[in-house]
């Protein structure tokens, strides 16, 4: 036995002896591509310093402010609809409570309010057909904006002048889970 033992640890040895080439190898490989990444990082920074320059400080300001609304007097807010609608397009049927309003200049108001007492249900058919049809996650989006663009597209070719309307706004947007 002593003899096996003999040349077993000559082998064990040469096998440490691979391993801590091998790591010391590695080691080596690895604080080679740090160093090459620090330098490279260095290279970058002082390029950039060198190439670069500083931020133009007058960049935010401006000679006058621009409005982007109209001002409270040139603009009325109309109540279009108010429907409840399912829509099954998801994993779960959902019930929406939905107010849509639109936003007109005053030169339109009293064309538009005639227009919607005389076409309330058309609306509202338009409205929930929109509602149904449209996929959840639009549904789910924070600002309705897809929801809003479609209602005012429809409201735009039912009226024949998509002029008219300025901005669709969606003060309540209920979903109500059906089927439990």
């Amino acid at each position: 036995m002593p003899d096996s033992a003999r040349k077993t640890e000559p082998a064990a040895e040469q096998e440490n002896a691979a391993a801590s080439k091998t790591g010391k190898k590695s080691l080596a490989t690895l604080g080679i591509f740090g160093g090459v990444m620090i330098v490279e990082g260095l290279a970058i920074f002082f390029a950039m310093k060198l190439l670069g320059s500083d931020p133009d400080p007058t960049v935010g300001m401006m000679e006058t402010l621009q409005t982007t609304t109209a001002p409270f007097e040139e603009s009325k807010e109309l109540e279009v609809a108010h429907v409840r609608v399912q829509n099954a397009n998801g994993a779960r049927t959902i019930l929406y409570s939905v107010t849509i309003t639109a936003r007109v200049r005053r030169e339109n108001e009293a064309m538009l309010q005639e227009f919607l007492e005389n076409r309330k249900a058309t609306l509202n058919d338009a409205i929930s057909r929109i509602i149904r049809s449209t996929d959840e996650k639009h549904l789910a989006e924070p600002g309705l904006e897809t929801l809003k663009r479609q209602v005012r597209f429809e409201l735009s070719n039912l009226i024949g002048d998509d002029t008219v309307i300025e901005q669709i706004l969606i003060p309540e947007f209920t979903p109500l889970p059906t089927g439990f």
